[in-house]
Protein backbone atom coordinates (compact mmCIF):
# COMPACT_ATOMS: atom_id res chain seq x y z
CA UNK A 1 0.00 0.00 0.00
CA UNK A 2 1.30 3.45 -0.87
CA UNK A 3 2.13 5.58 2.20
CA UNK A 4 -0.04 8.54 2.96
CA UNK A 5 1.68 11.90 2.52
CA UNK A 6 0.60 14.98 4.44
CA UNK A 7 1.43 18.37 3.00
CA UNK A 8 0.90 21.85 4.32
CA UNK A 9 1.59 24.56 1.77
CA UNK A 10 1.65 28.28 2.39
CA UNK A 11 2.47 31.06 -0.01
CA UNK A 12 3.07 34.57 1.29
CA UNK A 13 3.05 37.47 -1.14
CA UNK A 14 4.44 40.85 -0.14
CA UNK A 15 4.51 43.79 -2.54
CA UNK A 16 7.14 46.42 -1.97
CA UNK A 17 7.50 49.64 -3.89
CA UNK A 18 10.82 50.71 -5.31
CA UNK A 19 11.89 53.67 -7.38
CA UNK A 20 11.65 51.66 -10.59
CA UNK A 21 8.15 50.41 -9.77
CA UNK A 22 6.65 47.53 -7.78
CA UNK A 23 8.42 44.28 -6.98
CA UNK A 24 7.10 41.13 -5.37
CA UNK A 25 8.61 39.25 -2.45
CA UNK A 26 7.19 35.75 -2.10
CA UNK A 27 7.88 32.88 0.30
CA UNK A 28 6.54 29.37 -0.25
CA UNK A 29 6.57 27.06 2.78
CA UNK A 30 6.07 23.30 2.55
CA UNK A 31 5.82 20.73 5.36
CA UNK A 32 5.83 17.02 4.50
CA UNK A 33 5.08 14.09 6.78
CA UNK A 34 5.70 10.48 5.79
CA UNK A 35 5.25 7.31 7.90
CA UNK A 36 8.60 6.35 9.37
CA UNK A 37 10.23 9.64 8.36
CA UNK A 38 10.46 10.99 11.90
CA UNK A 39 10.08 14.75 12.25
CA UNK A 40 8.25 16.35 9.30
CA UNK A 41 10.43 17.85 6.60
CA UNK A 42 10.10 21.62 6.32
CA UNK A 43 11.17 23.66 3.30
CA UNK A 44 10.86 27.32 2.43
CA UNK A 45 11.81 29.09 -0.79
CA UNK A 46 11.95 32.85 -1.27
CA UNK A 47 11.50 34.74 -4.54
CA UNK A 48 12.04 38.34 -5.52
CA UNK A 49 9.84 38.84 -8.55
CA UNK A 50 10.43 35.51 -10.32
CA UNK A 51 13.98 34.89 -9.13
CA UNK A 52 14.73 32.54 -6.26
CA UNK A 53 17.08 34.16 -3.78
CA UNK A 54 16.96 32.03 -0.55
CA UNK A 55 15.94 28.55 0.55
CA UNK A 56 15.83 26.37 3.65
CA UNK A 57 15.49 22.59 3.95
CA UNK A 58 15.31 20.93 7.36
CA UNK A 59 16.77 17.74 5.84
CA UNK A 60 19.83 19.46 4.41
CA UNK A 61 23.28 19.02 5.91
CA UNK A 62 23.64 22.70 6.82
CA UNK A 63 20.24 23.14 8.52
CA UNK A 64 20.51 26.84 7.60
CA UNK A 65 18.92 29.40 5.34
CA UNK A 66 21.09 29.50 2.23
CA UNK A 67 21.58 31.98 -0.65
CA UNK A 68 20.23 31.06 -4.06
CA UNK A 69 21.18 34.24 -5.93
CA UNK A 70 24.73 35.60 -6.41
CA UNK A 71 23.89 39.00 -4.92
CA UNK A 72 22.70 37.35 -1.67
CA UNK A 73 26.25 36.19 -0.91
CA UNK A 74 27.01 39.72 0.27
CA UNK A 75 24.59 39.52 3.20
CA UNK A 76 26.28 39.46 6.62
CA UNK A 77 26.29 36.54 9.05
CA UNK A 78 23.69 38.14 11.31
CA UNK A 79 21.18 38.11 8.46
CA UNK A 80 21.58 34.36 7.87
CA UNK A 81 21.50 33.47 11.56
CA UNK A 82 18.39 35.57 12.16
CA UNK A 83 16.50 34.14 9.18
CA UNK A 84 17.56 30.59 10.00
CA UNK A 85 16.29 31.03 13.56
CA UNK A 86 12.96 32.47 12.39
CA UNK A 87 12.52 29.71 9.82
CA UNK A 88 13.09 27.01 12.43
CA UNK A 89 10.42 28.63 14.59
CA UNK A 90 8.04 28.44 11.62
CA UNK A 91 8.94 24.77 11.22
CA UNK A 92 7.82 24.10 14.80
CA UNK A 93 4.40 25.60 14.07
CA UNK A 94 4.09 23.44 10.97
CA UNK A 95 5.02 20.35 12.98
CA UNK A 96 2.14 21.05 15.38
CA UNK A 97 -0.24 21.63 12.46
CA UNK A 98 0.76 18.33 10.86
CA UNK A 99 0.21 16.42 14.09
CA UNK A 100 -3.25 17.96 14.30
CA UNK A 101 -3.92 17.03 10.69
CA UNK A 102 -2.78 13.45 11.18
CA UNK A 103 -4.93 13.08 14.27
CA UNK A 104 -7.98 14.48 12.48
CA UNK A 105 -7.75 12.30 9.40
CA UNK A 106 -6.06 9.38 11.18
CA UNK A 107 -3.90 8.74 8.13
CA UNK A 108 -0.60 8.39 9.91
CA UNK A 109 -0.81 4.60 10.20
CA UNK A 110 -2.77 1.46 9.36
CA UNK A 111 -5.06 0.44 12.20
CA UNK A 112 -5.92 -3.28 12.22
CA UNK A 113 -9.50 -4.27 12.96
CA UNK A 114 -10.80 -5.81 16.14
CA UNK A 115 -13.29 -8.52 15.21
CA UNK A 116 -15.85 -10.73 16.89
CA UNK A 117 -18.75 -13.02 16.04
CA UNK A 118 -22.21 -12.36 17.43
CA UNK A 119 -24.85 -15.10 17.45
CA UNK A 120 -28.62 -14.75 17.67
CA UNK A 121 -31.59 -17.03 17.06
CA UNK A 122 -34.44 -16.36 14.63
CA UNK A 123 -38.09 -16.73 15.59
CA UNK A 124 -38.27 -19.86 13.42
CA UNK A 125 -35.33 -21.47 15.22
CA UNK A 126 -32.63 -20.66 12.68
CA UNK A 127 -29.30 -19.13 13.69
CA UNK A 128 -27.72 -15.92 12.40
CA UNK A 129 -24.00 -15.41 12.84
CA UNK A 130 -22.68 -11.89 12.36
CA UNK A 131 -18.98 -11.26 11.82
CA UNK A 132 -18.27 -7.73 13.00
CA UNK A 133 -15.06 -5.73 12.47
CA UNK A 134 -14.40 -2.27 13.87
CA UNK A 135 -11.68 0.28 14.72
CA UNK A 136 -9.82 -0.25 11.43
CA UNK A 137 -8.18 2.11 8.94
CA UNK A 138 -8.11 2.46 5.96
CA UNK A 139 -11.67 1.60 4.99
CA UNK A 140 -10.92 -1.28 2.59
CA UNK A 141 -11.63 -4.62 4.31
CA UNK A 142 -12.81 -8.11 3.37
CA UNK A 143 -15.17 -10.20 5.53
CA UNK A 144 -15.84 -13.67 4.15
CA UNK A 145 -17.98 -16.43 5.62
CA UNK A 146 -16.86 -20.00 4.89
CA UNK A 147 -18.78 -23.24 5.34
CA UNK A 148 -16.44 -26.20 5.67
CA UNK A 149 -13.76 -24.03 4.06
CA UNK A 150 -15.89 -22.91 1.07
CA UNK A 151 -16.85 -19.26 0.60
CA UNK A 152 -20.54 -18.44 1.07
CA UNK A 153 -20.77 -15.16 -0.84
CA UNK A 154 -24.31 -15.62 -2.16
CA UNK A 155 -25.71 -16.48 1.27
CA UNK A 156 -23.99 -13.60 3.07
CA UNK A 157 -25.63 -10.30 3.98
CA UNK A 158 -23.25 -7.32 4.04
CA UNK A 159 -23.51 -3.73 5.15
CA UNK A 160 -21.43 -1.01 3.55
CA UNK A 161 -18.32 0.05 5.42
CA UNK A 162 -19.30 2.85 7.79
CA UNK A 163 -17.34 5.56 9.64
CA UNK A 164 -16.84 4.79 13.30
CA UNK A 165 -16.95 8.44 14.34
CA UNK A 166 -13.30 8.59 15.43
CA UNK A 167 -11.53 8.35 12.07
CA UNK A 168 -11.78 4.55 11.91
CA UNK A 169 -14.34 2.33 10.18
CA UNK A 170 -16.64 -0.59 10.92
CA UNK A 171 -18.36 -3.31 8.90
CA UNK A 172 -20.22 -6.58 9.41
CA UNK A 173 -21.29 -9.60 7.39
CA UNK A 174 -24.04 -12.01 8.47
CA UNK A 175 -25.01 -15.51 7.41
CA UNK A 176 -28.05 -17.63 8.34
CA UNK A 177 -28.04 -21.39 8.97
CA UNK A 178 -29.78 -24.22 10.79
CA UNK A 179 -28.98 -24.45 14.49
CA UNK A 180 -27.00 -27.66 14.09
CA UNK A 181 -24.58 -26.24 11.49
CA UNK A 182 -22.95 -23.45 13.49
CA UNK A 183 -19.70 -25.39 13.95
CA UNK A 184 -19.25 -25.61 10.17
CA UNK A 185 -18.88 -21.83 9.71
CA UNK A 186 -15.84 -19.58 10.08
CA UNK A 187 -15.30 -15.92 9.25
CA UNK A 188 -12.14 -14.72 7.49
CA UNK A 189 -11.09 -11.09 8.03
CA UNK A 190 -8.54 -9.52 5.67
CA UNK A 191 -7.14 -6.01 6.09
CA UNK A 192 -3.92 -4.22 5.20
CA UNK A 193 -3.25 -3.59 8.90
CA UNK A 194 -3.18 -7.32 9.66
CA UNK A 195 0.04 -9.30 9.15
CA UNK A 196 -2.15 -12.26 8.13
CA UNK A 197 -5.92 -12.87 7.83
CA UNK A 198 -7.93 -13.51 10.97
CA UNK A 199 -10.04 -16.65 11.16
CA UNK A 200 -12.89 -16.50 13.66
CA UNK A 201 -15.30 -19.16 14.85
CA UNK A 202 -18.31 -18.81 17.10
CA UNK A 203 -17.45 -19.87 20.62
CA UNK A 204 -20.53 -20.21 22.84
CA UNK A 205 -20.21 -18.17 25.98
CA UNK A 206 -21.00 -19.87 29.29
CA UNK A 207 -24.47 -19.06 30.52
CA UNK A 208 -24.60 -16.62 33.40
CA UNK A 209 -26.72 -19.06 35.41
CA UNK A 210 -23.94 -21.65 35.26
CA UNK A 211 -21.42 -19.05 36.36
CA UNK A 212 -23.61 -18.31 39.38
CA UNK A 213 -23.99 -22.02 40.09
CA UNK A 214 -20.22 -22.45 39.93
CA UNK A 215 -19.64 -19.59 42.38
CA UNK A 216 -22.18 -21.05 44.79
CA UNK A 217 -20.59 -24.49 44.51
CA UNK A 218 -17.14 -23.10 45.33
CA UNK A 219 -18.58 -21.17 48.27
CA UNK A 220 -20.35 -24.25 49.65
CA UNK A 221 -17.19 -26.34 49.23
CA UNK A 222 -15.15 -23.83 51.22
CA UNK A 223 -17.89 -23.57 53.84
CA UNK A 224 -18.16 -27.34 54.28
CA UNK A 225 -14.38 -27.74 54.43
CA UNK A 226 -14.21 -25.04 57.09
CA UNK A 227 -16.95 -26.70 59.11
CA UNK A 228 -15.19 -30.08 58.97
CA UNK A 229 -11.90 -28.56 60.12
CA UNK A 230 -13.63 -26.66 62.93
CA UNK A 231 -15.46 -29.81 64.12
CA UNK A 232 -12.26 -31.84 64.04
CA UNK A 233 -10.42 -29.27 66.13
CA UNK A 234 -13.24 -29.19 68.70
CA UNK A 235 -13.34 -32.98 68.95
CA UNK A 236 -9.63 -33.06 69.78
CA UNK A 237 -10.08 -30.76 72.79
Amino acid sequence: MEPYVHLLLLGILVLRKASAGSHSLKYFDTAISLPGLGDPQFMTVGYVDDQQFVSFDSCSASQKMEPRAPWMANMDQDYWERNTRNTKIDAQFYRVDLETLRGYFNQSEEDPPSAQIICRTDLDGGVILRCQAQDFYPAMISLTWLRDGEEQLQDTEFIETRPGGDGTFQKWAAVRMASGEVDKYTCRVQHVGLPEPLTLKWEPQPSSIWIIVGIIAVFLTVLIAGAVIWRKKNSDL
